[in-house]
């Protein structure tokens, strides 16, 4: 017996509490589909990439009657998504809410602009906000489970996100691949775009793409080409070009990350926008091999630095995060967490978490004394620093303005959890543009015919920087309107 298979036949048992809510199973997940047979070299709507945004739009424009056929570069379904917490931000009447906390779609769209530093597109902020809901019943309806309870994910100012009940954001990947096959969807991996193909009257008309042996094919599209290729977080060429100021940062993006398809767009006649607008979250510690995510939650850890000390509400935007952690001795600050906030995250990150005590990435104590030897942080700082903390969440009062929503979990119960916080390449918020419609636009303010985007290979939607649980339903929400759209018979 591997490791990996001995944490997930005994993690269940060791950390029992309430990671799933009763009557969850941890297994009941559906199995990919992958396609089989020769490639097609025709068909109604092309779409580029099989994450959250491609899958959707196939699925969608599926159901409006197309034929849809998705090509994905790597060998399997997923990308970002795949390896991402789950979150879903959503205006959700039906989440429990802590006592005395309101949530309108206002104030979604208007924290969703403040956030974004007024660098949003008003119009693309205002669909996501007011379409997050019907896109997550959707989610509902083909077979995705939340929990019944929405948490407060990593720099969002409010409990609006929603997490399924198990396999985080692999769970939506098997729901949506399951139900696009359903529908007759042609999923085909190892199957990397290349470039647009623009008949001569202007209109998107079909893609070429290379296969393993480096071959390559065409297949063209009667109705619509829907790019849903993902950033480029994982392509340090870009960064540097686009955002110097996060070049040599590390990434958590999946290796098929690389923005392959933004200046294929551009030579298609695509316009740009927000190139330079750059996430960071925590990611690995230097020469470490696996990632603490413990962050998802800001009501449940505190951040401290070397010396011991808060330096930041934990709740902040990410932008202002980024720019109190990149100054740090190292780049580094360290995150504080007590059993009960480590059980309220999913079986799957409990497992990760356990594993990498074993390799130093996480470091697990009886005591915050231990715990703050472990990091070679004065123990007497950071025992002095979680009572002044417990001691604000008595009071309700937090010296360094963490909102009262977030203000509500002690930590004070052993064993405790400490991550490595440096920061690393999480999201790239810009790319192509596009309107309401989730067509492509063109420098002149033009769309181009046929093509579509959804998903992090756009730009406009989160400006500065995107709230947490909100990169999940952009690409729902968007790839819902590009998969609609595209399947529109000329």
């Amino acid at each position: 017996m591997n490791r990996r298979t001995f944490f997930r036949l005994t993690l269940p048992a060791l950390l029992p509490l309430a990671a799933a809510p009763e009557g969850a199973s941890v297994t009941d997940s559906r199995p990919a589909v992958q396609s089989e047979g020769p490639d097609p070299a025709e068909t109604d709507v092309v779409v580029i990439g099989a994450g959250a945004a491609g899958l959707t739009a196939a699925a969608t424009a599926a159901e409006a009657g197309a034929r849809a056929v998705v090509l994905e570069k790597e060998p399997c379904s997923g990308g970002n998504t795949a390896i991402g917490g789950g979150y879903f931000s959503v205006v959700n009447p039906e989440a429990r809410r802590p006592a005395g906390v309101e949530d309108s779609l206002n104030l979604f769209y208007r924290q969703t602009i403040e956030n974004g530093e007024g660098k949003s597109d008003p119009e693309l902020a205002r669909l996501l906000v007011t379409d997050a809901l019907p896109a997550f019943t959707w989610l509902q309806s083909i077979g995705m489970r939340f929990r019944p309870d929405a948490v407060a994910s990593f720099g969002t100012p409010l409990a609006r996100t929603q997490r399924p009940v198990s396999h985080e954001g692999e769970s939506y990947i098997r729901a949506l691949s399951v139900y696009a096959g359903s529908r007759g969807v042609r999923i085909l991996t190892r199957r990397k775009a290349e470039k647009l193909l623009i008949a001569p009257s202007g209109r998107a008309a079909g893609v070429e793409y290379s296969l393993p042996d480096s071959s390559r094919k065409r297949i063209f599209a009667s109705r619509g080409v829907v790019i849903a290729s993902g950033g480029f977080g994982a392509n340090p060429d870009m960064v540097r070009e686009y955002a110097p100021e996060f070049s040599g940062l590390p990434t958590d993006n999946s290796p098929g990350a690389t923005g392959d398809m933004i200046p294929a767009a551009v030579k298609a006649g695509a316009a740009l926008r927000d190139m330079g607008e750059i996430e960071c979250l925590p990611g690995t510690r230097p020469g470490g091999t696996l990632r603490g995510r413990l962050h998802g939650d800001a009501s449940r850890y505190i951040l401290v630095t070397k010396a011991g000390n808060r330096f930041i509400r934990e709740d902040a935007p990410l932008t202002e995060l980024v720019r109190k952690i990149l100054p740090l001795p190292g780049r580094m600050a360290y995150l504080v967490i007590d059993d009960d906030g480590f059980r309220s995250y999913s079986l799957q990150i409990q497992e990760e978490s356990v594993r990498a005590v074993e390799t130093g990435d996480v470091i697990r104590a009886d005591s915050i004394e231990e715990l703050a030897r472990g990091f070679g942080i004065p123990a007497s700082a950071l025992r002095q620093t979680i009572d002044t903390y417990n001691r604000g969440v008595e009071e309700g009062r937090d010296r360094l303005g963490k909102s009262p929503e977030k203000l509500r979990q002690k930590i004070i119960h052993p064993p405790f959890w400490g991550t490595y916080a440096p920061m690393a390449v999480h999201y790239t918020s810009g790319g192509i543009r596009i309107d309401t419609e989730a067509r492509v636009i063109r420098e002149s303010g033009s769309p181009i015919p046929g093509l579509f985007a959804a998903g992090e290979v756009t730009g406009g939607i989160h400006g500065a920087s995107r709230l947490g649980g909100s990169g999940l339903t952009d690409a729902v929400v968007f790839g819902r309107i590009a998969g609609r759209n595209a399947a529109r018979p000329r």
